[in-house]
């Protein structure tokens, strides 16, 4: 075995410079994703010129009912393969093959249900959608160990650009058969051609190659770690996209495209960001699972700066949402601007919420992850109920609600098992949760009452300049939160010297 295949399976040990070197690989990763995130912005902007409100809505809803199919490809192994303390090429090897049989069992299932999805929402061109993304689940399962071993050894940036590489092929083929007329297909060959090229990028990044399984006791104990890990991102998905399950039961499909494409720009802005953490967070804090003082502090420091920098952006994001909007996408897609601005509130709440899996993970408590999971599937049930009757705005709402008032038990609950509770996440993330909600309250003030009459993009403008300053004058000027600036800027210092 070569050296550099080697370091993928050394044992994970406390470092004096793991603060460092997880919040470095977290801001290049970020840097990276959002370099993503334009792309599928860009993406979104020309398509949605090319398109019709209809044919966002057809494939979301085959996407978003098939949204827990790559969950369970992974299986929880990922993260196990990531987490664990020390691990062996062979045990990698039986994990692979384990993810790649489920990947093709589940693409089996898909295709074969494709006919139900078309006649329960009574229109039979869901049928070849469902076929076609069936075919990712097939590619899926082909990397997730690969990935899970860059991620072991703290590899972000490299993670970021495999995933960089395979958005814009993707994103290359859905416009060119755009701008062919073929409608709604443009939308489903995308994920097709990402998971191609994202599988062979992963294999030419991480070169272990799978060879002669092996199901010990060690592997056993991590496919039962995954087996948690799985059942909390089945019911997490499952939360997130009840939304739009029930809105394609009782609305029309325009409705349920100005939705998604109003959760796709959420998703490309906040929620990429945290995804990105959650990798950084889980990785980084998994090394000090024998330190648990160690692992609370580190957690504090992690979340207080993802707060100061997330929460503000969420409530900028709420009040430019319509004309960020417009701009991006056109007059037509005004409606979807109108739900972005409630849904980017879930931002400043999702901070907090999304933190939780550092803990579970890090502490080898998947199980108690499982259970949180399930509680948030029946709480967001219950909020999405409640707005349906109010339409796609109502359910908007009820999902902002829903998220904001478990955001906090997530955490006291993730945390328990080392002590972590409500005190300790107040004071990581109380003047820049004041300071996130002040800001969007006056910045949607500010866009009612004063910059009515200003072009949407000088308004854009002028709105972000306000809650920029104000935010910073609340936190920094008045609660004295500095912390996250200076450890910003030593990173990036680092970095720089470093390029």
């Amino acid at each position: 075995m070569s050296e550099a295949v080697a370091a993928y399976f050394e044992e994970h040990r406390e470092s004096s410079d793991l603060g460092r070197r997880a919040l470095r690989g977290g801001l290049i990763s970020i840097v990276i994703q959002y370099g993503n995130a334009v792309l599928q912005i860009g993406a979104a902007i020309v398509l949605a010129r090319l398109l019709a409100p209809e044919d966002f809505g057809l494939v979301a809803i085959v996407t978003v009912l098939t949204s827990f199919a790559p969950l369970l490809i992974d299986f929880g192994l990922l993260d196990a393969t990531a987490q664990r303390s020390r691990i062996t090429p062979a045990q990698v090897s039986g994990l692979f093959w384990v993810s790649t049989g489920i990947g093709v069992a589940v693409a089996i299932v898909v295709a074969a249900s494709s006919p139900l999805i078309a006649w329960i929402y009574g229109d039979p061109r869901l049928e070849p959608i469902a076929l076609c993304v069936a075919i990712t689940f097939v590619l899926s399962g082909l990397t997730n160990q690969h990935m899970a071993l860059l991620r072991r050894t703290l590899q972000f940036g490299r993670i970021g650009r495999i995933q960089l590489f395979g958005t814009l092929a993707g994103t290359v083929a859905a416009v060119a058969m755009a701008f062919e007329g073929y409608g709604y297909w443009a939308l489903v060959i995308r994920p097709v051609v990402t998971s191609i090229c994202v599988v062979v990028a992963a294999w030419s990044a991480c070169r272990w190659r799978p060879g002669v399984p092996v199901f010990d006791a060690e592997v056993r104990s991590m496919v039962r770690f995954g087996l948690h890990v799985v059942g909390f991102t089945v019911a997490y998905t499952l939360s997130r996209a009840v939304d739009r399950i029930a809105l394609g039961l009782l609305y029309r499909p325009d409705q349920v495209g100005y939705y998604q494409n109003a959760m796709n720009l959420y998703d490309n802005s906040i929620y990429a960001a945290l995804n990105q953490t959650h990798a950084v967070g889980s990785s980084a804090l998994s090394k000090l699972q024998a330190n648990p003082a160690a692992l609370r502090q580190k957690y504090e420091v992690a979340l207080s700066m993802l707060a100061f920098f997330l929460m503000p952006a969420a409530a900028i994001l709420s009040v430019t949402a319509e004309d960020l909007t417009v701009v991006l996408l056109g007059q037509k897609w005004q409606a979807a601007g109108g739900l972005l601005s409630i849904i980017a509130l879930r931002g400043i709440s999702h901070v907090v919420e999304g933190s939780q899996g550092w803990l579970h993970l890090s502490l080898g408590r998947a199980d108690r992850w499982q259970t949180w999971g399930i509680i948030s599937l029946f709480a967001q049930v219950v909020a999405v109920l409640a707005g349906l009757p109010f339409g796609p705005v109502g359910v908007a709402w009820g999902v902002v609600a829903g998220y904001s008032l478990i955001a906090l038990p997530s955490v006291m609950y993730a945390g328990r098992p080392i002590g972590i509770g409500a005190e300790l996440v107040i004071r990581a993330v109380g003047p820049q949760t004041v300071g996130a909600v002040a800001t969007a309250a006056a910045g949607w003030w500010m866009q009612a009452t004063l910059l009515g009459a200003y072009p949407a993009l000088v308004r854009m403008v002028l709105s972000g300049c306000f809650c920029g300053c104000l935010y910073l004058a609340i936190v920094v000027g008045m609660f004295r939160v500095r912390e996250p600036l200076r450890i910003a800027g030593t990173i990036i210092h680092d970095f720089a010297g470093r390029r």
